[in-house]
């Protein structure tokens, strides 16, 4: 068995560690690593070797005939729109570049090394999907460690589109009991989308942080020295993230001006009738990964307007995190649209959403709360419980959709089996960047629990796939 790992941000550090626990029970497993950075390029040689660790470089074009005649697999120009912050401010052919050398690199490296399956941190952008379609295009299964929401937990995705695992269709009894017996729970009191948290009492592993200010350092010389590709808004996000009391800040003043941009504070102001947006959080992974079209949510907005009978009201909520992030400017626009009303960003979404006629979202967590208290929704991108909203909506098909779910009604059995589909597979893992409040990510048991929860997955689809 040979994996080869995708390192994005700081989740090197987790697979360090996740590395060295499977080499102790699984010896016969080789690592490879594709960076997205060179941050932590050092740590993973000193782990893997030079041979094993290979670092994304956008700016290297150097490549062979035969590699300069590669053809993207899939859309290059949908992958690119993924992207949170890197090429946003260069020229289209620059674009293109970068994102081709990329895909030279990681497909050259994948090629060397020969994987049998490719487990992927993060996809935040461009270089996680570029890591995808070098694995797919070399029919290597694909790992994706994906968030269950409010379920808590994860579960190992065949794909970036939060996909349920082919296994996932064995859901025995306790699977079933864990799931009727969380729907109940969650009708009496819904909860929030949960990450976990470590065992206090468990061990923390290194987070290997280095001083402040030789982090600001050595951030400085990665931008220079790749002074073509330099932008401005890189050195402002590393800078404003290791001044936290700066940043939060900033973050306040912008939530006492955007929070007073609203036209409805309580809940007995919500409209008779009316399809609920809540606005997404963005950039991010959840909606820059699977629906990159509609990362300006406007797009969304006004093709759900658009779609409304003329007697409903589209009612839109910030989200409670980007009230600090997102300019005012867009809530402005939002006031000055036909059919748009918008509610205090602190009002409760669950409260709404029982009220709503219809809850639609992009990949929102809202929608898959609507569906667990059995009221209509509808997904315009792939997240795991689209499926069991009849699937993504298009575009073409949402006037007809809206108008047959304004009296649908879902079966609570229905739910209860999607449920124990999910339940089957979810793992007690909290997965994310190192750092999080509390260590989690890092505790000694979530790490060997992340390492057997992967094993474990390669070899029922590995049995599956023989």
């Amino acid at each position: 068995m040979r994996v080869i790992l995708h390192g994005f941000g700081s989740f090197p550090i987790l697979f360090y560690h996740v590395i060295e626990y499977a080499r102790r029970r699984y010896p016969e497993v080789e690592w490879a690593i594709i960076l997205s950075s060179p941050h932590h390029e050092a740590l993973m040689v000193s782990l893997l070797g030079r041979d094993n660790v290979f670092v994304l470089n956008a700016n290297d074009g150097s490549c062979s005939a035969e590699e300069n005649d590669w053809l993207y697999p899939g859309s290059l120009h949908r992958d690119i729109d993924s992207e949170k912050r890197n090429f946003k401010f260069a020229r289209s052919h620059i674009q293109l570049q970068r994102a081709m050398n990329l895909y030279r690199g990681a497909r050259r490296f994948m090629v060397r090394f020969n994987p049998s399956h490719a487990l992927v941190s993060q996809v935040e952008g461009l270089d996680g999907k570029v890591f995808l379609a070098c694995a797919k295009q070399r029919g290597i299964p694909v790992v994706v460690p994906t968030h269950c929401r409010n379920l808590g937990g994860i579960f190992f995705s065949p794909d970036d589109c939060e996909s349920l695992p082919s296994y996932a269709n064995a859901a025995d009894s306790a699977a079933r009991q864990a799931a009727a017996s969380f729907l109940r729970e969650f009708r009496q009191a819904p909860k929030a989308p949960a990450v976990g948290q470590g065992l206090a009492e468990d061990r923390i592993l290194s987070g290997f942080q280095k001083p402040f200010l030789q982090r600001v350092g050595a951030a400085l010389q990665r931008r220079f020295d790749a002074s073509e590709a330099f932008e401005w808004d890189y050195l402002r996000a590393a800078f404003l993230n290791n001044l936290p009391w700066l940043r939060d800040a900033i973050w306040n003043l912008r939530r006492w001006k955007n929070q007073r941009l609203c036209d409805i504070t309580g809940l007995e102001q919500l409209p008779d009738k009316f399809v609920f947006y809540p606005l997404q959080y963005s950039p991010e992974s959840s909606i820059n990964t699977p629906a990159p079209y509609f990362v300006d949510q406007m797009r969304a907005i006004d093709a759900i307007r658009h779609a409304l009978p003329s007697d409903v009201i589209l009612l839109i909520k910030e989200h409670p995190a980007c009230i600090l992030l997102r300019s005012g400017s867009f809530v402005r626009e939002l006031l000055h649209k036909s059919g748009v009303v918008v509610a205090h960003y602190a009002l409760p979404s669950a409260e709404i959403v029982k009220r709503a006629h219809v809850t639609i979202s992009v990949t929102g967590t809202a929608t898959f709360e609507a569906y667990l208290l059995g009221r209509p929704s509808v997904t315009l991108g792939n997240a795991f419980f689209s499926e069991a909203l009849d699937g993504v909506c298009k575009l073409h098909d949402l006037r007809a959709k809206i108008a047959e779910q304004l009296d649908s009604k879902i079966d609570d059995a229905d739910i209860i089996d999607f449920l124990a589909r999910v339940f089957s597979v979810r793992k007690q893992i909290v997965f994310g960047s190192p750092g999080m409040a509390g260590e989690p990510v890092l505790r000694e048991r979530n790490v060997a629990a992340f390492a057997e929860g992967f094993m474990q997955h390669c070899r029922a689809i590995d049995g599956a796939n023989e």
